[in-house]
């Protein structure tokens, strides 16, 4: 028994002391050559827009358990590094780091570490702002005025963020989305290389891998009060070399410094000599267009009480001449279907439908828009305020739009906007109109904020001979909206005065 025990033993011993060497001579191997992998680690944020999608569309595609297998290197998400080294199993070697970094242009530097790269992926801007008092009419900023004045009480948001009562300011005369913007906030991929000879690979991928979207930038509209040229204006405008500046002098930079600017042209432009019984009849000469197109008017109210004082063959003088000019107008055509269509343009990205409507009364001569001049199936003339038109609102604003509304209503020389019109001009709000511009009343209403819109009840007259007798019609402003990504981010209000044949910039 004891010899049987004698061999088993023996047995044993010959068979474990081999491999008890061979495996210690493969621990050693492995302790001192195991494999390498190198690892880039990113932060969590980044590796969740950009890597994670990658590796799942690649494994539904090819069953492949990594998204980035013909790189030389792997990705891993900061959160998943663990401290130490293991005994055994594959080395885990950090090629780079992947980290978001956010800053404010105004604070950036230009200097970076030699192994670290900056990959734009995103920017948002912030916004200063104020109250917006429009009871006090004048929201224009002065150029002197800095958001680093200590006498100015700022907020500073995001646009969207930006409370209904409060209106954005410029930063040194920049708007939000401009080059050089200085509250611009950059977010970065930052690339911080550990292993050189990898250099190349990890940039070309990041290189491959981030790209900044175009930035919002904001857009202007502009709009004035009735613009009447007869009474000597055309005549100067047409003749004079120097007419331009002597009729719309100081308010030149601010008219043509807009993406549309908006006018209500009250009058006709034909050489019929037909007039319409009525207190007043206004015509223009076509060759003054070209003039109020320089001003940097590109796009003329016509749906206002005037636009049949030369009956339909001179309304439709009218449209043919500003066809020919290619100014834009809507609300007003040939048919009730073309005086319904919006006027649709894009500027920056950004989708506008602007239409205008005839709202106001009866006037003493008898002469009733809605009756006369309004578009049928088989007249031409212009589009009157509806239950349709509000529908049209709806479509118009879900479709993406940003929604003008200009209108000719109201009572004349009233300073304040009467229940009626208040209701009317609030349901185009309700329906999703951003913005209402009033004309008609020849004298200066509120502006006021209505939810999310904003409301000119009028904007008075801005070129009208013979009103110098008239308690506040020689009061006048241009109303200037900033637009970025779809919301009224700046209103700015530049008061004017009318001459006798010009208009001028109020003294700030």
């Amino acid at each position: 028994m004891r010899n049987i025990i004698r061999t088993h033993r023996s047995v044993f011993l010959a068979v474990m002391i081999p491999l008890t060497a061979v495996l210690c001579i493969f621990v050693i191997l492995r302790a001192f050559f195991r494999p390498i992998r190198y690892t880039v680690l990113v932060d969590d944020a980044l590796f969740e827009q950009y890597i994670q999608p990658s590796s799942e569309e690649t494994m539904q595609n090819s069953g492949s358990d990594s998204g980035n297998a013909e790189l030389p290197f792997t990705f891993k998400k900061l959160s998943g590094t663990r401290n130490g080294v293991p005994f055994l199993g594959t080395i885990e070697v950090i090629a780079a780091t992947l980290t978001r970094q956010e800053s404010l242009f105004l604070l950036e530097s230009e200097q970076n570490p030699q192994n670290v790269i900056k990959y734009p992926i995103r920017k948002n801007v912030l916004v200063p702002s104020v109250d917006a008092e429009f009871d006090k009419r004048s929201n224009k900023v002065p150029d002197a005025h800095s958001i680093f004045n200590p006498g100015l009480s700022l907020s500073i948001t995001y646009p969207e963020d930006l409370p209904e009562k409060k209106r954005a300011l410029p930063v040194d005369g920049l708007y939000a989305g401009d080059e050089n913007y200085a509250l611009t906030v950059h977010t970065y991929a930052v690339c911080t290389v550990h292993i050189e000879r990898y250099a190349p690979a990890i940039h070309a991928w990041c290189e491959k891998t981030f790209s900044c979207a175009e930035t919002s930038r904001t857009v202007f509209t502009a709009a004035v009060g009735d613009i009447m040229v007869a009474r000597g204006i055309e005549d100067i405008l047409i003749k004079d070399p120097d007419g331009l500046n002597k009729v719309f002098s100081t308010t030149l930079p601010v008219l043509q410094n807009n993406d549309i600017t908006i006018g209500n042209l009250e009058g006709v432009v034909t050489d019929s000599s037909r007039n319409a019984v009525k207190t007043y009849t206004f015509k223009f000469k076509k060759a003054v267009l070209p003039f109020l197109q320089k001003a940097g008017f590109n796009y003329l109210m016509q749906a206002n009480n005037h636009c049949y004082d030369y009956g339909e063959n001179g309304f439709k003088d009218t449209l043919a001449a500003l066809a020919e000019y290619n100014i834009p107008t809507s609300g007003a055509g040939l048919n009730e279907e073309e005086a319904a269509r919006f006027y649709h343009t894009e500027v920056k990205g950004q989708k506008f439908a602007i239409i205008s409507c005839g709202a106001f009364p009866v006037e003493q001569s008898g002469f009733n828009g809605k009756t006369t001049a309004t578009a049928t199936e088989t007249r031409a003339g212009i589009l009157w305020e509806s239950e349709t038109l509000l529908q049209n609102i709806e479509k118009e604003k879900a479709a993406g739009n940003f929604v003008i509304v200009n209108v000719h209503g109201g009572e004349e020389y009233c300073f304040v906007p009467s229940k009626k019109q208040r209701a009317l001009y609030e349901s185009w709000c309700d329906k999703g109109a951003d913005v209402v511009f009033g004309s008609h009343p020849h004298v200066l209403q509120p502006i006021e904020r209505y939810k999310n819109s904003l409301i000119v009840y009028s904007l008075g007259n801005f070129l009208f001979n013979g009103m110098s007798e008239i308690p506040g019609a020689t009061d006048s402003e241009i109303v200037r909206l900033g637009i970025y990504g779809g919301k009224i981010l700046y209103t700015e209000i530049y008061p004017a005065k009318l001459g006798t044949t010009s208009v001028a910039l109020k003294p700030y």
